[in-house]
């Protein structure tokens, strides 16, 4: 079961899906793509139909769908590695041609549920690719056990092609009830708030994926092909995050931008950190970009993670602070955590001294990740390190204070991975915010600009003030 979403998951969804229906050009382009889809695919039907029924042969169909998928067939971009190229492969090097058509029949038939889509998935994968009996330090196989012969060439038996193939041909029979496995939808929902994160293994993965996207697509009162699209659209706006391969193939054209790869960079030196406290190098994120090729590589399942994690931001900022002359103060149940062998408790004042202002804004205060204090008690700067799965925590927690005191005066800071700064300009413009004026006060920037700017603030920053330059408003 994938991950529950919560409402305000959903929330920052609807704001992804009126942003793109209000790009003219979005619009625009999904409807002639819809328009191309609607038009093909009851010709494509009818030669899968024939096929089933046994009217026309393997290698008949084989033909025409390798010929017309490089053609007229194009809209839904079978004719890659996963697609008529893998049936290609499938046929050539099979040594039992009527055998694999009648394998073939029997996976490409549109399932009736979720179990009979899991064993059609399970057969077809273990014919292409029949799992070979482990063999441990020469130990021979248990007796009466005997290796189950391939029945396809080993280097062609991918069964990550095969339950791609087989459950794009569920798509074109039952769209509604067998979305596309598409790498910008994966991706996209992915680094949107996690909602999908691949495991390894497709035949797992793309049922896990089919339930968040149906339900995602349900909770936005979008159609699979409209869904699709938004996240091919969002895909395109993503910045690079590394430079890993998308597996299978992309159903959109044109294809998303390939972008450069950012360089891995030496994390800078403070002149008051602890070397001893300080890793030896950090490189930029590496995830999964939003590139594809038209002949994908094998799957890769999305299990980066962000090098800059929550703990090792709190402890740069707290150091930054320190080296501007402030005193910090660390959200109490964050101060057990370490960096570099060193608890972030060492870096706070042991109490957050009164700020005076009300209980509750000096209660709202005390859980904000990070504050600078100055002079005779004074805030001058507090940041929400926001390196999870949403961007909300924080902006809600400073919403929270900026509508119980709003005469507050002090900068107010997100700060974020540079492939999310885009979703917390997008969630600071949401009307909510607006109306309590979060969008000038509350500021953001990167984790990986604060790392590039590290030299800089130690050799020239006098004051907190120094951090100001990084930031940048959602209204601008």
């Amino acid at each position: 079961m994938p991950r529950p979403r919560t409402d305000l998951e959903t929330e920052s969804w609807r704001l992804l899906r009126e942003e793109w229906s209000a790009d003219p050009s979005a619009r625009a382009e999904y409807e002639a793509w819809e328009r191309g889809r609607a038009q093909v695919r009851p010709q494509m039907l009818a030669w899968l139909g024939r096929f089933l029924a046994g009217d026309v042969g393997l290698e008949q169909f084989r033909s025409t769908f390798d010929r017309r998928t490089r053609t007229d067939w194009d809209a839904f971009a079978l004719k890659g590695a996963s697609g008529a190229m893998y049936l290609n492969a499938l046929v050539k090097h099979t040594e039992h041609p009527v055998k694999l058509a009648r394998r073939l029949r029997a996976a490409f038939r549109a399932p009736d549920g979720i179990e009979a889509a899991a064993a059609q998935l399970a057969e077809f994968v273990a014919y292409v690719a029949p799992p070979s009996l482990a063999l441990e330090d020469g130990v021979k196989a248990q007796a009466g056990r005997t290796p189950v012969e391939p029945t396809i060439e080993p280097t062609v038996a991918q069964p990550t092609h095969a339950v791609f193939l087989a459950t794009m041909c569920w798509h074109l029979q039952e769209p509604d009830q067998w979305p596309g496995f598409q790498p910008s939808a994966r991706v996209v929902l992915h680094e949107e708030e996690e909602l999908f994160t691949a495991s390894g293994d497709p035949m797992r993965d793309y049922f896990l994926f089919r339930e968040s996207f149906l339900s995602l697509a349900a909770a936005l009162s979008l159609t699979v092909w409209q869904l699709e699209h938004l996240c091919w659209w969002h895909a395109q706006r993503l910045p690079t995050l590394g430079d890993e391969p998308l597996p299978y193939d992309e159903s959109v054209s044109p294809r998303p931008r390939r972008r450069a790869r950012q360089p891995v960079r030496e994390t800078p030196s403070l002149t008051l950190v602890d070397r001893q406290a300080r890793p030896a190098r950090t490189g930029v994120h590496s995830g999964v970009r939003s590139a594809v090729r038209e002949t994908p590589p094998p799957y890769v399942p999305f299990t980066e993670a962000p090098p800059l994690d929550h703990t090792h931001v709190q402890w740069l900022l707290a150091k930054v602070g320190q080296h501007l002359g402030c005193r910090v103060w660390i959200a109490a149940n964050d101060r057990r955590r370490e960096w570099g062998g060193e608890p972030l408790g060492a870096l706070s004042v042991p109490r957050l001294p009164p700020l005076g202002m009300s209980p509750d804004s000096q209660r709202l205060v005390s859980l904000i990740d990070v504050v600078w204090l100055s002079g005779s008690n004074q805030v001058a700067a507090a940041f929400e390190v926001e390196h999870t799965t949403s961007v909300y925590s924080g902006l809600l927690r400073m919403a929270d204070l900026a509508a119980l005191s709003p005469n507050l005066n002090f900068p107010l800071y997100i700060v974020a991975p540079a492939a999310r700064l885009a979703k917390v300009g997008r969630e600071l413009a949401r009307p909510t915010f607006r109306a309590l004026g979060l969008e000038m006060r509350c500021r953001f920037f990167s984790s990986e600009a604060l790392l590039r700017a590290l030299p800089s603030l130690a050799r020239w920053a006098t004051g907190p003030d120094a951090i100001e330059k990084l930031a940048e408003r959602a209204s601008d």
